[in-house]
């Protein structure tokens, strides 16, 4: 998406130009709903706040990088729109259930839980709920990965009017 719409992006969570960046490249999910996108990431042990311990703050940004873009994604979708619109972040909250190692492959799922307008006529709002779950290599019972869930997340975006630029 990144790459696609905003090449020249320097956002340090999602900004592919930003020289020192997470470069965060989400990808459409296959299947149904609104703003169901997956990113991949391993986060550099220069991001700790703690021996092995990503810290809170950049793994918050790569979530509000992928919410935005999940976001923008589902209300140019929803609108029929040639490209994404700019959103903003209204406010994100987020709950962290395990520490986040880094050197990981980490996977970043994002879901638009609704779309709404303003009552008194303002913009578009999105929420969207973001999960970084890491994937353990062995299998369940029944073949399946298994994940741990390290933190979820719930943002609320807001189109800002512009169409991102190409």
């Amino acid at each position: 998406m990144q790459e696609a719409y905003n090449p020249d992006s320097h956002c340090f969570g999602c900004g592919h130009a930003h020289p020192d960046g997470l470069h965060l490249q989400s990808r459409r999910i296959p299947g149904v709903g609104l703003g169901r996108l997956e990113a991949r990431i391993s986060f550099d042990p220069k991001y700790c706040a703690f021996p092995g311990i990503i810290n809170g703050g950049v793994l918050t940004t790569a979530m509000d990088c992928h919410g935005n873009w999940a976001a923008a994604i589902a209300l140019m979708d929803k609108g029929c729109l040639p490209r994404p619109p700019l959103t903003m972040t209204a406010s994100m909250q987020v709950s962290f259930r395990a520490p986040t190692p880094p050197d990981t492959q980490l996977v970043i799922r994002s879901r638009v839980l609704g779309i709404k307008e303003n009552s008194s006529g303002g913009p578009l709002k999105a929420t969207v709920e973001v999960e970084v779950v890491v994937v353990h290599p062995e299998q369940g019972p029944a073949g399946e990965a298994l994940e741990r869930v390290l933190a979820v997340g719930t943002g609320v975006y807001k189109r800002l009017g512009a169409l991102r630029s190409m």
